[in-house]
């Protein structure tokens, strides 16, 4: 699922909404912290590859994972236009264990999708099936749904090895 917001004034100040750079590249700083380099990424819900293909750029082996066929041609397009090659599957989130093996990747984003999600705890459970043993999840979200993903993520099994705050978002980095 990819969802587009506009943004919002708050405070006098613009916040932006899901396509926000400067909240793209914390993640990206947070995550070099914790991610070897290369390694196989699976970027669930990634549509137009906004975080999976600047992944890609830096060596990593992307693979993007959503159910709109119009956003993975963008990324597609994405991938093209900065000189690498990512993997695109069009399927829900749910999917991921029909369509990968367990160990096919050493990280798995799921940024911007557990707030929809009815069980996300279940969801973690698909989406991790394809991690390596030892494997990483990234996990990033509105604010306000930090405690249920916090809780999401200890029930499916894993360890949240970092936590940070955003504005007006929270990035847990969790081992399997």
């Amino acid at each position: 699922m990819t969802f587009r917001r506009q943004p919002v004034k708050r405070l006098g100040m613009t916040v932006e909404g899901f396509e926000a750079p400067a909240r793209r590249a914390v993640v990206e700083a947070n995550l070099a912290r914790h991610v070897p380099t290369p390694c196989r990424v699976l970027d669930v819900a990634g549509g137009c590859g906004e975080e999976g293909v600047p992944l890609a750029v830096l060596g990593h082996e992307v693979t993007i994972l959503d159910p709109a066929g119009a956003a993975l041609v963008d990324a597609l397009v994405r991938a093209y236009s900065n000189g690498v090659v990512v993997h695109v599957v069009q399927a829900a989130a749910e999917d991921a264990p029909d369509l990968f093996r367990a160990g096919d990747f050493d990280l798995v984003l799921c940024h911007d999708l557990l707030q929809y999600a009815d069980n996300p705890a279940w969801l973690l459970r698909a989406v991790t099936t394809p991690l390596r043993s030892g494997g990483l999840l990234s996990v990033l979200g509105p604010l306000g749904d930090a405690s249920r993903a916090r809780d999401a993520v200890t029930t499916a099994g894993a360890e949240i090895i970092a936590r940070y705050r955003l504005p007006g978002h929270y990035h847990l980095v969790c081992r399997f």
